[in-house]
């Protein structure tokens, strides 16, 4: 889309933000009731907010790291949850912080630093919390004049044509120093997008293209990025969307894009105080995909399913007779996110249906869609990820989180880590012991051998009876048989969310 085509889209950005402008009444005694959770559940201090802006430490290595495992683990998440006395009333409110994992013959080296946003300037200026967020609205807000001035680049990281930006929802994306994680400012991929909202799950192909969406709720619209592997803006495209909901993950295929669209309806009115009370779930609505051809963004079209949630999905590819498959996390309804991460802010625990696997089809032919489920329903999923050198193409392996609903442990988080073979059917596992909180694992390919056939898995945990944080990898052929090595930081950081591995 040429520059002339978004004049007045981004002209009407701040109206379009989607965020409810109304004044709101904090609730200091978050911060003070959390405080309290704290001695009954001594996992909360996963929801702590940092106390200094950045971190840097050897890590202490226990078993044998692979040798042929070099580079950089990068991973994002909401760690400053609170600003003075005033305790955010989401998870997903807290401002970034950056971390990256150094791994190589001299061991593992961590850093972690705060992204300095907009938002985080300007609120240090001021020495208290100004700006109404996900599902927070402080005492006084000052006004939002677009999606980038409450940006808190806290959701992941992408690695591309050379660049390490930290990714939000709805704003830009935050251009970081891949040596020192300095903040460097919000980035455009060109003059004509600058503001444009660029999603945190951007998809690329095994050659560098990038594919993205973002989306403007006020104006009901979905954005869609296509970008070439030198970082250079191919097209961009708009699709009404109407109604309107939250969109936070895609699927990319040989052909095309799809979009789910839950009738989780942006629907502001006065007592919207945040952006998240702004939403109305409406389970008696279709969920909405869009279908869209990747060389022709104004070639789409719309098919239904029931009404559900998705956070995220593995992958997608497209067979020979033009048939969609991919597969996701898919739950009955997003009081996880309504709910549960909001109550966990103040040392509340509230369980939510929990997410399960699913298959789905769509046949591009004859629009028909149907979807399935993988696993028992005793089995919670989350995090789905593949090897990247199979991205949009037919995969056979399947790395995510999960859970055992008959044998919970006593934080209430995933607590597994499960590698699933599509040819054989079968599932490698390993639990973590209820002492330490597992985050988002990632499939790491070797990248001297065949796709899917050897590589590790790698991610954090957070052992809150310990206060640290630790980084396993594993064997992906032998994922039961658990860590090949741990890195153990000398400090715990709060509980984030996304991450990718950069080879070197």
């Amino acid at each position: 889309m040429r520059r002339r085509q978004f004049t007045q889209l981004i002209a009407g950005l701040s109206a379009a933000a989607g965020l409810p402008a109304v004044a709101g009444v904090g609730n200091p005694s978050w911060a003070q009731q959390f405080k309290s959770a704290l001695a009954d559940r001594p996992w909360l201090l996963g929801y702590r907010t940092v106390q200094q802006p950045r971190f840097a430490a050897d890590a202490e290595v226990s078993g044998s790291w692979p040798k042929d495992l070099t580079g950089t683990f990068y991973r994002n998440g909401p760690a400053q949850h609170e600003i003075g006395d005033y305790r955010y009333r989401h998870w997903f409110a807290g401002d970034g912080m950056l971390q990256a994992y150094r791994v190589g013959a001299d061991g593992v080296n961590h850093q972690a630093a705060l992204i300095e946003t907009y938002k985080v300037q300007a609120e240090r200026r001021a020495g208290r919390a100004l700006y109404p967020g996900f599902a927070s609205t402080p005492p006084d807000p000052a006004p939002v004049t677009s999606p980038d001035a409450v940006n808190v680049a806290n959701i992941s990281v992408l690695h591309h044509h050379g660049k390490l930006l930290a990714l939000w929802e709805a704003g830009s994306p935050w251009e970081m120093d891949p040596e020192d994680l300095s903040t460097r400012g919000a980035y455009a991929f060109s003059p004509e997008m600058r503001g444009v909202p660029f999603s945190a799950h951007p998809r690329i192909e095994p050659d560098g293209t990038l594919w993205n969406f973002g989306y403007l709720s006020s104006a009901k619209l979905l954005v869609l990025w296509h970008v070439d592997k030198n970082g250079k803006l191919v097209k961009a495209g708009k699709v009404k969307a109407d109604p309107i909901s939250m969109v936070h993950d895609f699927v990319v295929t040989r052909r095309h894009l799809v979009l789910m669209v839950p009738p989780l309806h942006y629907s502001p009115d006065g007592a919207a105080s945040s952006f998240l009370d702004a939403h109305k779930w409406r389970p008696d609505d279709p969920t909405r995909l869009l279908v869209v051809d990747k060389n022709n963004f104004d070639n789409h079209f719309w098919v239904e399913l029931p009404s559900q949630w998705v956070f995220h999905y593995g992958n997608g590819w497209e067979d020979d007779n033009g048939v969609i498959h991919f597969d996701a996390a898919r739950a009955g309804d997003p009081m996880a996110m309504i709910d549960s991460f909001r109550e966990v802010m103040r040392g509340n625990l509230t369980p939510s249906g929990g997410s399960h696997h699913h298959e789905y089809r769509i046949d591009t032919r004859t629009r028909k869609v149907a979807e399935a489920p993988m696993f028992g329903m005793n089995l919670e999923t989350e995090f789905p990820s593949v090897d990247p050198r199979v991205s949009g193409q037919r995969n056979r392996r399947l790395t995510m989180m999960s859970s055992n609903t008959l044998t919970p442990p006593v934080h209430g988080h995933l607590n597994e880590v499960s590698h699933f073979d599509y040819d054989s059917g079968a599932r490698a596992v390993y639990r973590y012991p209820d002492t330490e909180i597992p985050e988002e694992h990632i499939y790491v390919a070797d990248p001297s051998r065949a796709a899917e056939t050897d590589g590790w898995v790698i991610g954090t945990a957070f052992d809150w009876k310990t206060d640290q944080t630790l980084l396993n990898v594993f064997d992906a052929r032998a994922l039961a048989d658990g860590p090949l090595a741990t890195a153990r930081l000398p400090y715990g950081l709060p509980l984030g969310l996304h991450g990718r591995f950069v080879h070197g």
